[in-house]
């Protein structure tokens, strides 16, 4: 099949993902095939006091060069440029002389630095009933709690800056508008996705206005390339630039296309589920987070914060020569072990637990326990949360029918059948597998007047698992006694 649309079927478009850890431009033909693709890292500085940051000037650096590379490299024309950033990246500019302004770090998502503040705004946000209109659970990697903190740390005074994420930021650098999409917009914490607008009363408590925030519009509106800014990238004076969105909800997109049959699963450095729904899903549980594409499209999530991470934690402590590779092996030649449970909340958890107090616990250690036996049980801990996180998405948003792996871990494949076991449906992986680029790709062939993709496209299934159910029936048992266990080793107040 054969997306079709007006356009010339040897253009590309060019999308941009700017990542946690670095810039990734690839083009993408109509048929949602990958044509190009490059990468350069970005530097991300970490602290024990909680800060997670990188400089705007390198990844406005990285990002200049990924799309460099990417347009030399093209054989066909670049019909668009399309832009992807990370969930709730916060990046202040500070006004200078002259009416310049001055970008120094780029907050992301991670940093931790208003843990204080957040736990004194947790109360108020509660009551001005935030989660109703933003559908976003209260925590510290949201804007509130980092707004507040920039008012006590910084020396500029709030009400003088302007805060955008380094996403739109880039957009405005090299188009000269200030603009945002709903699902960045979403992600910040501070939008009102029932009335389509930042949300009044936390503007107020934070101190700041509309007008410091980009204008909120469509993910698919864009903008002219500025002559100045084609020189730098390499690509045409007036190019359409296509404002883009968020990495969760584009991953989704990118997956599964608009079904909302098909949820997703990623394993990186840490793990999210995600499905779409047709309409705002809010969880009464206040577990997940719900961002659109759009008025009619919108996507219910969560992200937790321990996956590969706890793998790499494992492989340090084991002094396995080859890193996760060697405890990946070792670990899932061996059975679950139900008497050896492995909480893997190292960094805390996000969703669907919200509790940066959590920490990692391994209980039932024996004398014949090797490394191979706390690897697999740690590996166990991380299918448990995965469970734990899909059966939240599952109550919110309806079962799926399958879901679609994307992430590192998906290259082991008795680490994919894991988490197939663990997820209890079949799963299949999407190709092209950059699913967030893919859906970028999407909003920018849409951006162009193309209709919207329909199965198999944007991303056709491969390398499809069924679950084990006697694995997935131990994997419950698992779980069960992970949260049991929680309750005694860290009792909430």
């Amino acid at each position: 099949m054969d997306p079709g649309g007006p356009s010339n079927r040897d253009e590309v478009v060019l999308a941009v993902d700017i990542g946690t850890s670095g810039a990734r431009a690839l083009t993408y033909d109509a048929a949602y095939r990958v044509q190009t693709a490059v990468a350069t890292p970005i530097a991300t500085t970490s602290s024990p006091g909680g800060a997670c940051t990188q400089t705007w000037a390198k990844l406005r650096s990285a990002v200049t060069a990924s799309i460099l590379d990417a347009a030399g490299r093209s054989a066909a024309p670049i019909a668009a440029l399309v832009l992807s950033g990370t969930a709730s990246c916060l990046v202040p500019s500070w006004p200078v002389d002259r009416g310049e302004r001055r970008i120094d770090e780029v907050i992301l998502w991670a940093d931790t630095r208003a843990a204080a503040e957040q736990s004194e705004i947790a109360a108020l946000l509660q009551s001005l009933g935030s989660y109703q209109r933003t559908l976003c659970p209260s925590h510290v990697s949201y804007w509130p709690a980092k707004l507040r903190w920039l008012e006590r740390h910084r020396p500029v005074p709030l009400s003088a800056a302007r805060f955008a994420g380094a996403k739109d930021h880039f957009f405005e650098l090299i188009t000269g508008e200030s603009w945002t999409d709903p699902m960045t917009a979403a992600a910040t914490g501070m939008f009102d996705s029932d009335g389509w607008s930042w949300d009044a009363d936390l503007l107020a408590a934070s101190g700041v206005h509309a007008g410091q925030f980009p204008g909120i519009r469509a993910a698919t509106l864009h903008a002219p390339l500025r002559p100045a800014a084609a020189t730098v990238l390499g690509l045409p004076a007036g190019l359409p630039v296509v404002l883009g969105g968020m990495d969760g909800p584009l991953a989704q997109l990118g997956a599964a296309g608009f079904s909302g049959r098909t949820a997703t699963c990623t394993v990186g450095t840490s793990i999210a589920v995600r499905a779409s729904a047709a309409a705002r899903a809010p969880d009464p549980a206040q577990r997940l987070w719900c961002y659109p594409i759009s008025r009619d499209h919108w996507v219910a999530g969560g992200a937790g914060s321990n996956g590969g991470n706890v793998l790499d934690w494992v492989a340090r402590l084991s002094g396995a020569p080859a890193g996760v590779g060697d405890v990946l092996r070792d670990a899932l030649s061996l059975p679950v072990d139900p008497a050896l449970v492995f909480l893997p909340y190292l960094n805390g958890e996000r969703s669907p637990l919200w509790r940066d107090d959590l920490r990692g616990a391994l209980v039932g250690l024996a004398s014949h326990h090797g490394p191979a036996d706390v690897a697999r049980a740690a590996l166990d801990g991380v299918a448990g949360a995965v469970q734990e996180l899909a059966a939240a998405v599952a109550a919110c948003a309806g079962e799926p029918a399958e879901v679609r792996l994307t992430g590192g871990f998906r290259h082991d494949d008795n680490w994919a059948q894991l988490i197939t076991d663990a997820l209890g449906v079949v799963t299949s992986e999407p190709d092209p597998g950059e699913a967030t680029s893919t859906g970028a790709a999407v909003l920018g062939w849409l951006a162009l007047g193309r209709a919207a993709p329909e199965p198999p496209f944007p991303a056709r299934a491969t390398r499809e698992r069924s679950p084990d159910p006697s694995v997935h029936a131990a994997l419950a048992a698992k779980s069960a006694a992970m949260r049991d266990l929680r309750k005694v080793l860290f009792p909430q107040s």
